[in-house]
């Protein structure tokens, strides 16, 4: 654990680095899932420093243009919501609006959550890959929603490190990153390896019958308490 923190800590300072034109934030967060997605997956290639800086730089030069692209949207995202909740907060927060808004982060959310993966991952068209990332999520919009909340509350911490210097910084981006990768990895390879036919059938049977078996359970405790 201590040298996946310290793996972790050198992708952040890539990350950084390269991110401090601005223009260039979309491409350096692409190439960092592309590490990312690695380090989850324990690939050899990424177990010392000078093999994340190559894959980095490989992955940044490989989405130059898709991350540019993807940052653009982002950016029109962020704007248009904050410009949302500044004409909410100037007229007064009530139940409606708040639902309003959340619905606007959430749908935004689909959009870009997995579209970063999904283009450090895969070659494919902008448009298909926004597509993608909506069918992505909800291939396990349960787990997409827990990984959804976990990097809210890491972006919060991030939002108030500036009241110790920005500490949060050190660390913070890479591991909201690496909370996406470790949900998005899993459904990658769901869906590179999908099951047989046959072994499809008889998971569903399985499940069907653990769902019987807890139907049984329930019906017996609801006996006794009677």
């Amino acid at each position: 654990m201590m040298k996946k923190i310290i793996r972790l800590f050198w992708l952040n300072l890539l990350w950084l680095i390269c991110s401090i034109p601005l223009i260039s934030i979309g491409t350096s967060t692409c190439a960092a899932f592309a590490v990312a997605l690695r380090i989850v997956d324990n690939d050899e290639e990424v177990l010392t420093f000078g093999g994340i800086s190559r894959r980095f730089f490989k992955a940044f030069r490989q989405d130059l243009i898709q991350g540019f692209f993807i940052e653009l949207l982002t950016a029109i995202f962020a704007a248009l919501g904050g410009y949302l909740v500044y004409l909410a907060y100037d007229s007064g927060f009530n139940l409606i609006k708040i639902a309003a808004l959340a619905g606007y982060f959430l749908v935004t959310s689909v959009f870009i959550l997995y579209s970063y993966p999904l283009i450090a991952r895969y070659s494919n068209s902008f448009v298909n890959m926004l597509r993608n990332s909506v069918a992505v999520f909800f291939m396990d919009m349960k787990k997409s929603l827990r990984t959804l909340v976990f990097v809210i509350l890491e972006g919060v911490a991030l939002y108030f490190s500036r009241y110790i210097c920005f500490l949060g910084f050190l660390i913070l981006p890479v591991l909201m990153i690496y909370t996406v990768s470790l949900t998005a990895k899993d459904i990658f390879v769901k869906l590179e390896n999908p099951l047989p036919p046959e072994a499809e059938t008889l998971q569903a049977q399985e499940n069907s019958t653990e769902n019987l078996s807890e139907v049984d359970e329930s019906s017996e405790d609801s006996e006794i308490s009677e």
